[in-house]
């Protein structure tokens, strides 16, 4: 293939992310490598290196596209007044963008725990998510919905709770088991459960 003209910094980098989730679901994450990224496009891999670092890197810009998604999405439930609401619409969002991404969010989770840490963008995710859980535990308190409690805690037992809603291989695994129906009837159980638990004690 012809090498092409690259100029626009922004759109080479949407290319190369674009190529790169591609050969993800195509090939997998061993079998996509910088070389057959820039082959694919026509383009010399130091301009991928230049734009990424290295594979770890444009890994990690995938999976930032991806949880940036998913984060836009929680944040339009910021405005709900009611705790309890807001983490029910919170979870359905979780759960319907996972399922919209298909199969190779999960597949990459998975393939990139077999040999490595988490992306680190997806690492400071889950620490954003435990801050948003830690929010509504509060504003819950402080509206009466939700007994006193450790906030910290409590926040970290909460994602514990909701973890095959929030992990993309356990929504892919559940996919595999369940009707999306069921599965937003398994959210909905879910959050019923953590809403008890959250509630008010006599």
């Amino acid at each position: 293939m012809a090498r092409r003209s690259w100029h626009k910094s922004a759109d080479t980098r949407a290319e190369i992310l674009n190529e790169a989730e591609r050969q993800l679901q195509a090939v997998g994450y061993a079998d996509m490598t910088i070389g057959s990224i820039a082959k694919s496009l026509g383009m010399s891999p130091a301009n991928i290196f230049k734009n990424f670092g290295n594979k770890a890197g444009l890994i990690d810009a995938v999976a930032l596209r991806w949880v940036m998604e998913i984060d836009a999405a929680i944040e339009t439930t910021a405005d709900i007044p009611s705790a309890s609401i807001r983490l029910r619409a919170m979870a359905h969002l979780i759960l319907e963008t996972h399922l919209a991404r298909g199969k190779m969010p999960a597949r990459l989770a998975i393939m990139i725990g077999l040999d490595s840490t988490p992306p680190p963008s997806a690492i400071a995710f889950f620490h954003r998510l435990l801050q948003r859980f830690e929010k509504l535990i509060n504003d819950g308190i402080a509206g009466g919905e939700f007994a006193p409690c450790d906030v910290t805690v409590t926040a970290a037992a909460v994602c514990d709770c909701l973890v095959t809603i929030l992990d993309p291989a356990a929504v892919l695994r559940g996919r595999s088991l369940f009707t999306v129906e069921e599965m937003t009837q398994k959210c909905d159980q879910l959050v019923d459960f953590v809403i008890r638990g959250l509630g008010l004690r006599a």
